[in-house]
């Protein structure tokens, strides 16, 4: 057990913003991207590396928000997460060696409507798994995944129909009379006007695993 209801527990509400959260000197962090949304919904999201045990380091960011009291213990990692107003707050946490501690701090507004659009050219039955967006710099990059029940040799032609009809054609004029999609492991490249994207499609369970890696200016 850590004891995470030390010192601070008695001060009001504690620190109400992750860029806030200090961190022991020496210690780096950064914000990953201008704009961030997880699963459609606001995000920041900082990177950091610290001086400082995984143990340690987690009763230093729970003394100055209380909130912060959900811990898990898993295999070489601690996340630490709890709801401060209207965000929820997870600190992930891996040891880097001695006292050093690497990992990254998100806050997502729970309350704030999605945003999630579903693509145009997925096929019926996908399952979202994962959707991050990201605003750096003026461009958009989005990492999405599915899952669905089909496997792969037979998802490959749907995929590929929805996205010619969306617009999309493929990057080597070599692909452009073939079935782009196919099965594998080193994806393929799509463009659409000044978009790319790139898809991979990969058995999993049975089924299938789709994942879409996109950049939009």
């Amino acid at each position: 057990m850590l004891g995470l209801s030390p010192q601070g527990v008695h001060a009001s509400a504690g620190v109400t913003r992750v860029e806030d959260l200090r961190f022991p000197a020496g210690a780096l962090r950064e914000r990953l991207a201008d704009r961030l949304w997880l699963h459609g919904m606001p995000a920041d999201v900082l990177v950091f590396d610290a001086p400082q045990s995984p143990s340690a380091l987690a009763r230093t960011l729970s003394a100055q928000q209380p909130a912060l009291a959900d811990l898990h213990v898993l295999p070489g990692q601690l996340i630490l997460s709890g709801h401060v107003g209207a965000e929820r707050w997870v600190v992930q946490m891996e040891g880097a060696g001695g006292d050093r501690t690497v990992g990254s701090l998100s806050a997502i507004n729970v309350r704030a409507a999605a945003t999630v659009t579903r693509p145009a050219w997925l096929p019926e039955g996908m399952r979202v798994k994962s959707d991050v967006t990201a605003m750096d710099a003026g461009v958009k990059v989005s990492d999405r995944i599915w899952q669905h029940a089909l496997p792969p040799k037979e998802l490959a032609d749907l995929l590929d129909a929805g996205l010619r009809r969306a617009g999309w054609s493929p990057e080597r004029e070599a692909d452009a009379a073939l079935p782009a999609v196919r099965p594998g492991g080193s994806g393929q490249w799509w463009t659409r006007e000044r978009e790319r994207m790139k898809l991979w499609l990969v058995p999993v369970e049975g089924g299938s695993g789709v994942r879409a890696v996109g950049w939009a200016p």
